[in-house]
């Protein structure tokens, strides 16, 4: 099964599983010099996958195929560095299963799938007994990404990246400044906590993009090839980003018939799993993500399609009137402004759940080098994403980048437009969940004053919960006989 004619020669790392991701992932290390072993579990539809990869896409190439993890593990240079690329969840766990009675002490093993944090943590820990190294990296920039250099998170048992620095950076992307896009995030669940947090991120910006494009259909009776020329322009601006470069292909794709694809597909949106980690996540520290969450829940509603069918008939949405072309080009400024500062918010909140756990787990997570590898390879790639990084490296000790100089002056300039946007929204029944969400996120971070107070004496009312007083000593409890 070996394109490789010398076969004493050890491979420089293993990949185990060959779905989309890994062999491409395969391919791009091959291509940066490295000899790659190759295994794939031996499950229905998938047993013939190594064979038919070395017969057409790895060969005549620096491939070993392998026919079990034993082979797969004794091809590999000491200390053997296996990349396994399955399922996050049980997966994982049977593949390590599997390998453990074949590693030696120093040998590493990589996550690169889409695992919880907590379970790459309890895995450090498992493997921390039989001396192999565990490492949990994300991998952002889907199938393109992996073949020609992803953006890659990995964290864990520091010990590792010694080893692995030299394979990893030179197949990931590269940022604004041409530096690899990968850095070694941290300890413990750092890397998967990351990558967690960037599909947050990704959630919010294509809920916002998704919002923005409702918005000038239902709103400015724009169709998809108007709303194209419109994102196109935007994308020569501070909204530009992969994400807004693809809708514009998106838009712009017609049918046989000459109808756009856009209108004939099911508004019905899926996920796997990570914005919901994400919320859950910050709910259980105490993390405000309002933005990130809302998009989350935007997802489920969207899958309400019986519900919403009956319910659209019964509640007519006041959709406004065709206006003029002047007017339009007033609303397109208003949006615009809304959605950069939306994404702005989102972003901002995504980074303090970062650098807030970084601190309560002691991982050690550098917010402006997550902001670097995010430029190149993944999916929220923007020019945004470096005005965020030179933000932390202004000031280190930033806690929030609302607090950044950059955020602020942006907040200006673009609140007049985000509220008309918001205002229109709701005006004419068009649902913005996460535009409208972020700017009220916002009123609630600037506030000085919130009504929770109220809350407060309504706890000590049913409940004696207690509360602090404004013109009293701070930290003391008061409680109060309401009746």
């Amino acid at each position: 099964m070996s394109n490789i004619p010398d076969k004493k020669k050890k491979s420089d790392i293993g990949v185990y599983g060959l779905g989309v991701m890994g062999k491409n992932l395969a391919l791009n290390f091959e291509e940066k010099g490295n000899t790659v072993s190759l295994y794939n579990r031996k499950v229905p539809g998938e047993q013939y996958l190594t064979d038919e990869f070395l017969a057409f896409e790895g060969l005549g190439k620096k491939f070993r195929g392998c026919s079990s993890p034993e082979s797969l593990v004794s091809s590999l240079e000491r200390p053997r560095k296996i990349l396994m690329m399955v399922k996050a969840g049980e997966a994982v766990d049977e593949v390590i299963g599997e390998l453990i009675p074949w590693l030696e002490p120093g040998d590493i093993l990589i996550d690169g799938g889409n695992s919880h944090y907590r379970d790459t943590v309890r895995r450090i820990e498992e493997l921390a007994e039989k001396e192999v190294l565990f490492v949990g990296m994300g991998i952002s920039g889907g199938k393109e990404g992996a073949r020609s250099g992803p953006s890659l998170m990995p964290g864990g048992r520091v010990e590792a990246w010694a080893e692995i620095e030299p394979l990893l950076m030179p197949v990931a992307a590269r940022a604004y400044d041409d530096s690899p896009c990968c850095v070694w995030t941290g300890s413990g669940g750092a890397g998967h906590f990351v990558k967690m947090v960037h599909n947050g991120i990704e959630y919010a910006d294509m809920q916002m993009i998704a919002e923005t494009y409702d918005l000038m259909m239902r709103g400015l009776g724009m169709n998809a090839e108007q709303i194209a020329s419109v994102f196109s322009d935007w994308n020569d601006t501070e909204l530009s980003g992969y994400l807004m470069e693809i809708t514009v292909k998106i838009l712009q794709k017609k049918e046989p018939d000459g109808f756009y694809l856009i209108d004939r597909i099911l508004d019905a949106a899926d996920q796997k799993g990570t914005g919901r980690w994400v919320s859950a996540t910050a709910l259980e520290l105490g993390i405000p993500l309002p933005v990130i969450t809302e998009s989350v829940h935007a997802r489920f509603t969207s899958g309400l399609t019986e519900i919403r069918r009956v319910s659209s008939s019964a509640f007519q949405a006041p959709y406004p009137a065709p206006g003029s072309e002047k007017e339009n080009e007033k609303s397109l400024l208003n949006l615009a402004q809304a959605l950069y500062a939306a994404r702005l918010t989102a972003t901002a909140e995504g980074f303090y759940l970062i650098t807030k756990a970084s601190k309560q787990f002691g991982w050690g997570v550098d917010p402006a080098e997550v902001a670097r590898i995010w430029q190149g390879g993944c999916i929220i790639r923007s020019e945004l994403l470096r005005e965020i990084e030179l933000a932390f490296r202004h000031d280190i000790t930033l806690e929030h980048l609302m607090l950044s100089p950059y955020f602020k002056s942006s907040f200006k300039k673009l609140l007049n437009g985000w509220r008309k946007t918001a205002s229109m929204a709701v005006t004419h029944g068009i649902p913005a969940p996460a535009i409208t969400s972020a700017l009220a996120q916002f009123d609630s971070v600037r506030s000085f004053r919130l009504p929770a107070n109220l809350i407060q004496a309504q706890r000590d009312y049913f409940g004696a919960h207690t509360y602090q007083r404004i013109d009293r000593l701070k930290g003391k409890s008061f409680t109060t006989e309401w009746e």
